[in-house]
């Protein structure tokens, strides 16, 4: 009787043994699956936070360039308002047209190079 007792609790120090076994196993798997997942969400995250400091820069970059299309503009807007062009162009008619000629050809060469700019956007080996 006293054999049979051993051998019993032997025998479920044997299972429960294998049983723990089995879970290590597990467990180690899961924590090997587990970190890799913190280091993909680790470079997620910083790929995420050089995407916003990119982010952030550019929109620093436009506000800049925004302030200084506001000056120009503004500078333009006192131009218009201390002259009156419908007197100077009745007055001096040769003069206006050539002043006026000359700033839309240099608007419109303006406008041309931001467009090839623009369309070179995403060509890297054109300058």
């Amino acid at each position: 009787m006293f054999n049979q007792l051993f051998i019993g609790i032997i025998l479920v120090l044997g299972l429960g043994g294998y049983w723990l076994y089995n879970e290590n196993v597990t467990l180690k798997e899961n924590a090997i699956k587990l970190e890799s997942a913190v280091a993909e969400q680790k470079a997620t995250m910083a790929a995420m936070q050089e995407s916003y400091e990119r982010q952030g820069q550019s929109l620093s970059n436009l506000q800049r360039n925004y302030n200084v299309i506001e000056q120009e503009k503004d500078q333009y807007l006192a131009i218009f308002s201390k002259h009156n062009f419908d007197k100077l162009a009745t007055a001096k008619p040769g003069l206006m047209e050539l002043r006026f000629n000359n700033g839309t050809q240099a608007v419109f060469e303006d406008i041309e190079n931001d467009s090839k700019a623009i369309s070179n956007l995403d060509s890297p080996d054109v300058p």
